[in-house]
């Protein structure tokens, strides 16, 4: 399974989405128009993005389908291009922090919000009327997002182990007892 769930990772992510802009929007355009292609693009990479997060494929799946489903419901309003990407950042931020890693709540809140207008700032910065400097603010939006692996303390989630919990809470307290 393809991951970039690391610094470097996500930065490699970002280039490649970026570059992934140039040809999709072209290739879009004439059946779902500009703005609709982008609005596409937006919720696609998302989802994309939180897939390649996960550590299994079962995790990247329920992630991506989460933010998936918010980006169906984005796409199914007559919303611009810049609320469908503020809507799928909400999405990513709620997502990774919520599914995907775990960290205190308080914590998990604050880096998110910081991240999310950080990357939403550096790419509304970036963003011009052409297609380069849109990819050039997908590319900036992702620098901006992995900066969430530096921060430290964030672990992945793990997947429960199998069998019954009575039986492995047993199986604890024994172990201690010996």
């Amino acid at each position: 399974m393809m991951r970039w769930n690391g610094f470097r990772g996500t930065l490699v992510f970002g280039a490649v989405a970026a570059a992934a802009l140039l040809a999709f929007v072209p290739l879009a355009a004439p059946v779902l128009g500009p703005r609709g292609a982008l609005r596409c693009f937006a919720v696609g990479i998302g989802a994309l993005y939180l897939f390649g997060l996960g550590g299994s494929w079962r995790r990247g799946f329920v992630a991506a389908g989460a933010a998936g489903g918010l980006g169906l419901v984005l796409l199914a309003l007559p919303l611009g291009v810049t609320a469908t990407t503020l809507g799928s950042a909400i999405g990513i931020a709620l997502c990774r922090s919520g599914i995907l890693y775990r960290s205190r709540p308080l914590r998990a809140c604050s880096v998110e919000v910081l991240l999310g207008l950080g990357g939403l700032g550096l790419a509304g910065f970036l963003a011009g009327s052409g297609l380069a400097s849109l990819a050039l603010a997908v590319w900036g939006y992702f620098l901006v997002q992995s900066v969430f692996f530096l921060v430290g303390g964030i672990g992945a989630r793990r997947e429960p182990a199998p069998g019954d919990p009575f039986d492995r809470a047993a199986a604890g307290i024994e172990a201690l007892l010996r």
